[in-house]
């Protein structure tokens, strides 16, 4: 089935209603929904959808930039606005790849419902995780599935 990420840009510090607005977008015109469902939180703040197994989705939001990526299983998604990296972090890795490297992390993490403390440990990436680098110029979105299909994008 297919993989549909939504992406905006908005005024910093409006990120995280930018992300549920397009959380209402896709749903309106990926599934017809009027109106968010009721959406709660699981054991380590992923959130979900109670009464709409069905519908899998999850956001990200980062300087201005927010995503929205929904499934029919499992999925994370995570945006990083491209800028110089942590060096305690990156360990001399180039900029892009670091944030990379971190939003696969963080997708992977986001998707398996793991605590983003998660991101310090030797994880790996998923590698079902596709890297979406042109869907916002200057930011890196990568998206994880539990399952992989075609990656649909739609800019707003």
């Amino acid at each position: 089935m297919e993989i549909i990420v939504y992406a905006a840009l908005g005024p910093s510090g409006e990120e995280r209603a930018l992300a549920r607005r397009l959380l209402a977008e896709a749903l309106a015109r990926e599934r017809g929904l009027t109106g968010l469902p009721t959406i709660a939180a699981g054991a380590n703040g992923k959130p979900f959808f109670p009464d709409r197994p069905d519908l899998q989705f999850n956001l990200s939001h980062s300087y201005g930039a927010a995503v929205c990526a929904l499934h029919h299983l499992p999925i994370g998604v995570d945006v990083e606005r491209l800028r110089p990296a942590p060096r305690r972090l990156s360990r001399g890795m180039d900029d892009g790849d670091f944030f990379r490297l971190w939003t696969a992390k963080e997708a992977t993490i986001k998707r398996r419902g793991l605590t983003l403390h998660t991101l310090l440990s030797p994880l790996e990436p998923d590698p079902l995780c596709h890297c979406l680098e042109e869907l916002l110029p200057g930011w890196i979105v990568t998206v994880c599935p539990t399952e992989d299909g075609p990656v649909r994008t739609v800019r707003i």
